[in-house]
C-alpha cells in the first residue's frame, strides 16, 4: 500500500511538473508572431521554385499541364503541412482565441488545397470550378486575419 501511494504521489508530482513546464512554454503574442514570421520567410523560399515551375508549366502541352498542376499542388501541400506542424510546435499564446483560430484555419486551408489537388489529379473542370474559388476565398480571408493579428510576413503577399 505504501509503495502504491508513493508511486501515485510521484505520478501526480510528475504531472504537475509537466503541466507547469507546458504553461511556461507558451509563447507571448510577440514571440508567436516573430517565430511565425520566421517560418513564413522559410515558406516563401520553399515556394519560389514552385512559382518558377508553375510559370514553366504554362508552356507545356495541355495534356501535360494537368499532371504538372497536380504535382505543383502536391508540393505546395507538403510545404503547407510542414509549416502547420512547425507553427503548432511554437505553441499558442495563453488564452489567445485569435491565434487558435488562425492555426485551426491553416488546417482548413490544407483540406481545401487537397480538394484542388484531387480535382487536378482527376482532370475535373467541374470540381476545379468549385474547389479552386473556395480555396482562394478562404486563403484571402485567412491572410487578412493573419495580417490584422500583427504578422509582418505571414498573411502578406
Amino acid at each position: 500500500m505504501v509503495g502504491r501511494l508513493a508511486f501515485l504521489i510521484t505520478v501526480v508530482g510528475l504531472g504537475l511538473v509537466l503541466s507547469v513546464g507546458a504553461a511556461q512554454a507558451a509563447p507571448t503574442k510577440a514571440q508567436f508572431i516573430r517565430q511565425g514570421d520566421a517560418l513564413c520567410r522559410q515558406v516563401q523560399r520553399d515556394l519560389a521554385p514552385l512559382r518558377r515551375r508553375a510559370e514553366a508549366a504554362k508552356s507545356l502541352p495541355e495534356s501535360k499541364q494537368w499532371a504538372a498542376a497536380q504535382q505543383l499542388w502536391a508540393d505546395q501541400i507538403q510545404i503547407q503541412a510542414r509549416f502547420n506542424t512547425r507553427l503548432r510546435a511554437v505553441g499558442l499564446p495563453r488564452g489567445d482565441s485569435k491565434a487558435r483560430s488562425i492555426v485551426l484555419g491553416l488546417d482548413r486551408g490544407l483540406v481545401l488545397a487537397r480538394r484542388v489537388q484531387d480535382a487536378f489529379a482527376r482532370r475535373s473542370t467541374t470540381s476545379l470550378a468549385v474547389s479552386l474559388p473556395e480555396y482562394i476565398r478562404f486563403t484571402v480571408a485567412l491572410n487578412r486575419r493573419v495580417a490584422s493579428y500583427g504578422f509582418k510576413v505571414c498573411g502578406h503577399s
